[in-house]
């Protein structure tokens, strides 16, 4: 086994956004999000607070689907320009 899959199978990298560093105004829109859902929050009812609530977690695992879809593209379409490159090697060689 390679060792970049050797690698992600013992969990010794990860491919998930939470590995990863973000950038100021990734951070800065991320915290205005939580100031701005926190005010909300503050102003509803409980009925109103679970709606909320509900929405974010929706949202969240929307955005999951999203990310998984993209990386899976991704990693499809680095795996068709790697075949490509092996398919063309004999023009360099």
């Amino acid at each position: 086994m390679g060792k970049i899959l050797e690698a992600l199978l013992t969990e010794q990298i990860h491919v998930d956004s939470g590995t990863e560093g973000r950038s100021p105004e990734h951070q800065a829109l991320c915290e205005k999000s939580n100031e701005l859902q926190k005010q909300l929050a503050e102003t509803l009812n409980d009925k109103q607070k679970a709606i909320l609530k509900e929405i974010e977690e929706t949202n969240f695992e929307e955005s999951c689907c999203c990310e998984q879809a993209k990386f899976e593209r991704g990693f499809r379409l680095g795996a068709l320009i790697i075949a490509e490159i092996f398919f063309g090697q004999g023009t360099f060689l």
